[in-house]
């Protein structure tokens, strides 16, 4: 694990655009113009990719392939006054998919927070993304709050 430099961030960007838009549910994402959300998202993401509210890390393999990143942070202090780690984002390149890194990142993650001090890490997962949450259950994180919606005519 390395920390990003400025040239990673042009693979960071397409694929946290790439997994946001993906976890979009159907009808919200049907209503929208791809290049207008993507501009709007990139602006408003931008503190937590690139603008410091984050730390952005890299992990490569032995040779210094690519095999995925994560964003890391603290969140909180908006239904209690705790303070937490929370993984911003977490993306595996798709040819390494299946080989253990997204659980290497995360638990990854976790050691990370552990150092920093905190005493609780989040993420947030889309429901409908099985693999991952199955990945984060087995390193012990368990859902604690959900989202629901309804389309309105």
């Amino acid at each position: 694990m390395r920390r990003a430099k400025r040239a990673d961030f042009e693979r960071i960007w397409p694929a946290t655009v790439q997994t946001v838009w993906d976890d979009l549910p159907p009808t919200e994402r049907e209503r929208l113009d791809r290049p207008s959300w993507e501009k709007e998202f990139r602006r408003k993401l931008w503190p937590y990719v690139e603008g410091g509210q984050t730390e952005a890390w890299i992990a490569e393999d032995e040779g210094g392939a690519f095999l995925g990143y994560l964003l890391l942070g603290e969140t909180g202090g908006f239904l209690t006054r705790e303070r937490h780690a929370f993984v911003y984002d977490v993306w595996v390149t798709p040819e390494r998919r299946n080989q253990g890194i997204g659980k290497f990142l995360i638990g990854w993650a976790i050691g990370w927070a552990e150092k920093k001090g905190y005493t609780r890490i989040k993420l947030e997962v889309a429901e409908t993304n099985e693999r991952a949450k199955h990945v984060y259950e087995s390193l012990g994180l368990h859902a604690e709050r959900r989202y629901m919606g309804k389309d309105l005519p």
